[in-house]
Order: C-alpha cells, then structure tokens, then sequence
C-alpha cells in the first residue's frame, strides 16, 4: 500500500510538473512521507518513473484481451481491445497527457514512451499475425503497419478529445468505434465481406 501510495503521488507530480521539474522531495512531500522512504522503495526518479509507467501500462490489458479472444470473431477482439486502450487513457489522462507533452522535450520520457508503445504494438501484431496463419487476414498485409495504425487511430482520438467533458467523450468514443474502425478492417479480410457483416460484429461486441 505503502509502494502504491508513492506511485500515485509520483504520477501526479509528473503529470503537473513533467519529469524534470518534479523531484523526490516533491514526491515525498505530496505523499506525506520523508525522502528516505521513497529511496527504500526506488533507486533513483527515473527508477520511479519507471514503475509508474508499469502500474498505467495498457500492455496487461492487450495482453488480457488477447488470451481471452479463443474463437472470437476479429472485429469483436479489435473491439474490445481499442475499446479497453481508449477507457484506459481516459481514466490515466494525467499520465497520457504527460507523455503528450514530455514526448518532444525529455529523452527518458521518449524512451519509455517508445517501449511502451513498441511493447502494445508488437502484442497486437501477434494476433493480426494468428489471423493471417488462419487464413481470416490477407497474408500480404503488414501485420505491424496495421497494429501501429490501430493503436495509432485511438491515441489520436484521446489527443483531440481526451480532455472534453463526459458526455463528448463517449460520444466520440462511440463514433469512432462503431465506424472508423470497421471501415480500416475492411481491407484486411482475405474474403472481401460485405461492409454490413463487419459493423455487425462491431455493434454487437458493443
């Protein structure tokens, strides 16, 4: 309780301050303990910065997702999985948003946001790959180029709307799933379907 205690505390002083302004005295002192014991639990900021960015990843989920998909029609799968990355940058907006605007400035925000999203992708892009073996995806299709786009397409919503209120969001959220999605995997069917059938499989996993 204690370790989660200081994680906490840790995403919110990054999240106001960004990675370099925010120090282990401010992250101490936000979460009501000496400096001392944040040391007996982490080495070091970046060490911290580090398991924040563990206790927020989206790679347990994908990875979640995934293993449960068993026989599960595609559409539905890719569903639930942008559905789940969506809900989980909305409910760690603070941690998405420093990311957001560290990316460009602070070379150990890049490198862990880098391996973060090389971690989600190359999980996605195993399942797009199961699908070609099975003979479901076209096997021409680059399995990688498709998972970043997926993934890619959802991290831009939540740029442009991530912070808007409640309402907007799930409206967007909605729209995106419902529409946007479907019409991207229409390409990757090796049997062209008919457009119905794919938005189909996505209103129903809704």
């Amino acid at each position: 309780m204690r370790r989660q205690q200081l994680i906490d505390a840790a995403l919110r002083q990054f999240a106001e301050k960004g990675y370099d302004g925010a120090s282990i005295r401010d992250i101490a002192r936000a979460a009501g303990v000496t400096e001392a014991l944040v040391y007996h639990y982490f080495r070091n900021k970046e060490h911290l910065f580090e398991e924040v960015i563990k206790a927020r990843s989206f790679a347990p989920i994908l990875r979640r997702v995934l293993d449960e998909a068993g026989d599960a029609h595609p559409a539905e799968v890719l569903h639930k999985v942008l559905q789940e990355f969506l809900d989980m940058m909305r409910h760690n907006a603070s941690m998405a948003r420093m990311f957001i605007i560290e990316f460009m400035r602070n070379p150990v925000c890049a490198r862990y946001f880098r391996a973060m999203v090389e971690d989600n992708t190359a999980n996605l892009t195993r399942y797009i790959q199961e699908q070609q073996h099975r003979g479901v995806f076209r096997a021409d299709a680059d399995a990688e180029a498709v998972a970043g786009m997926l993934l890619g397409m959802a991290f831009s919503l939540f740029f442009a709307w991530g912070q808007a209120s409640e309402r907007e969001w799930q409206q967007r959220r909605e729209k995106f799933l419902k529409h946007s999605v479907p019409m991207a995997l229409r390409g990757l069917y090796v049997e062209l379907c008919v457009p119905s059938e794919i938005e189909q499989s996505f209103n129903k996993s809704g």
